[in-house]
């Protein structure tokens, strides 16, 4: 992943942790959120313990994080098991 492109990742997840209400929670069991973002609507999903997100950029160039997953791991994560967002580059846990 490019560090500028990193660099936006996160400044975009800021905007949105001021904006809770882009989070509509839609499911319990599993933990599904509707994030409505400024270019449409993605679903976030808990499953096996990581949240997984219908954008783009998580699924299609294969980052497995996007704005979107680190807004509701900052608005739900009372709701998350801990390492619920993989971060790339980060050292595995030992």
């Amino acid at each position: 992943m490019l560090q500028s492109h990193l660099h936006s990742l996160i400044a975009k997840a800021h905007r949105y942790q001021a904006e809770p209400e882009r989070f509509e929670r839609t499911g319990q069991d599993p933990l599904q959120v509707m994030v409505h973002g400024a270019n449409g609507d993605h679903q976030v999903v808990l499953r096996e313990g990581r949240l997984e997100c219908d954008c783009d950029g998580f699924a299609h160039r294969g980052e497995r994080i996007c704005a979107h997953v680190l807004g509701v791991e900052h608005h739900f994560r009372e709701h998350l098991p801990p390492n619920a967002v993989i971060w790339p580059f980060a050292a595995p846990a030992g």
